[in-house]
């Protein structure tokens, strides 16, 4: 059992001892150059337990690869430093570890055990992966037998087929990870299996939340446009490279807040910005993470190909057998007219809407009637500025009003008869 911990001291309390009833081998934990005394309370409160220690932190993605390497069993289970064990959670998933299948999915619910945090997974054709059932309570839910990928909070895999796909991808750092690895097995052959009653309950992201939601969605732009770069195959990842790669600037645009169609380009944002508007400086940090995330992809990108031509050397299954896994790939991840009519236009040209929406069903492809709404209205707004347009040409200009500026200003140059006379013949036109 490998788990990660990063200042985490508070949570080791809690889930460590939740393990002590589980079926494993060994326990081991990842440190990260904690600096709240995590190491030392591990040495000193839990002796058995395997301690490896990083001098910085590597994030998840890396340390889950460090545990997994030292592990000694052909199962390895990990589980994250904010959760706690149930009864059961390991011998429950193991017994679903058979071939095809080389990982098991656990369900997590929330700390107190009653609602879902994870219950299955679901993928939008860009990468942006969902968990399903999030806050439902647990007796309401249903589930799947299969699923693209598990939640790398909790979740056991075949140890030698985990190291011999090459774990989780370092590069991750973490965010998608779990998504990442779940798509590859199924590339190369192998199935990832769902066990309802194997168990843990999760506090919510507790470690991350000190990294910033910045940090995050950060983590979750790139790591989506990794996945799918790395993993679809070669019919779809030639039309995919470059609607990702469009959609993700596009975004980036609209969230900046610059109204192209005037002339007054920066003008609103810029306003929102001096006002110190958190909303508007969300917005600007996250265009910013969107375009982070494409240079950092597009720097990386002959690395990422030679990531590719490993997996793809290895693929088992077409991409038609795994989509069916996505669940909802023409989820719409931006509600906005604009952003959605040009992402139906890229999905149409390119024919990925015939991959992702073959019956011909609602999605993305198909223009909303809200966006038919806002054309309508821009219409009539460019017609009425054009009337105005055309009206005020025709018309004679204002007689200038002689304000009390005006009249000083001639008064100065030009004297008071001079400025007497303007003032009289202004009047004589106004009437």
């Amino acid at each position: 059992m490998v788990s990660v911990n990063w200042n985490g001291k508070h949570h080791l309390a809690h889930l460590l001892p939740s393990l002590q009833g589980q079926k494993c081998r060994e326990i081991i934990v990842v440190d990260n150059g904690s600096s709240d005394g995590s190491v030392e309370w591990l040495e000193k409160s839990f002796p058995r337990v395997r301690l490896i220690r990083n001098s910085a932190n590597l994030g998840f993605a890396h340390p889950c690869n460090q545990g997994a390497r030292a592990a000694q069993g052909s199962v390895v289970a990990f589980i994250n430093n904010d959760m706690k064990a149930l009864p059961g959670w390991i011998e429950e998933a193991v017994a679903l570890l058979r071939p095809p299948v080389a990982c098991v999915a656990s369900r997590i619910l929330d700390w107190e055990g009653r609602r879902i945090d994870f219950n299955g997974a679901s993928m939008q054709y860009l990468g942006f992966a969902l968990q399903r059932d999030l806050g439902r309570l647990a007796e309401e839910v249903s589930h799947e037998d299969r699923l693209l990928f598990p939640c790398g909070g909790a979740m056991l895999a075949d140890r030698q087929r985990f190291l011999d796909l090459g774990g989780f991808d370092p590069d991750y750092f973490a965010i998608f990870e779990d998504v990442d690895l779940g798509w590859r097995l199924w590339v190369c052959g192998h199935e990832v299996a769902f066990a309802p009653n194997s168990q843990a309950c999760h506090r919510g992201h507790a470690t991350f939340q000190r990294h910033g939601d910045e940090k995050m969605r950060y983590l979750m732009h790139r790591n989506a446009l990794m996945t799918v770069l790395k993993n679809y195959g070669d019919g779809i990842f030639e039309r995919m490279l470059p609607i990702a790669v469009r959609l993700a600037i596009k975004r980036a645009i609209q969230l900046s807040g610059v109204r192209k169609e005037s002339f007054y380009l920066w003008a609103q944002a810029r306003y929102e910005l001096r006002q110190g508007d958190a909303q508007a400086q969300e917005r600007w940090i996250d265009a910013f993470n969107h375009l982070a995330a494409l240079d950092d992809v597009l720097e990386a990108l002959p690395a990422l190909l030679e990531k590719r031509r490993s997996i793809q050397s290895q693929r088992k299954r077409g991409d038609d057998q795994i989509l069916e896994l996505f669940v909802d790939p023409m989820r719409t991840i931006v509600e906005d007219p604009e952003y959605l009519a040009e992402e139906g236009a890229w999905l149409q040209a390119l024919k990925l809407n015939e991959v992702f929406a073959p019956g011909g069903g609602k999605g993305l492809g198909e223009l909303p009637e809200r966006l038919n709404q806002r054309l309508r209205r821009l219409q009539g707004e460019l017609k009425a500025a054009q009337w105005n347009a055309g009206h005020a040409l025709q018309r004679q200009p204002a007689p200038e009003r002689p304000g009390l500026g005006t009249v000083l200003r001639s008064l100065r140059r030009d004297g008071a008869a001079v400025t007497l006379r303007r003032i009289a013949e202004r009047l004589r036109r106004a009437h």
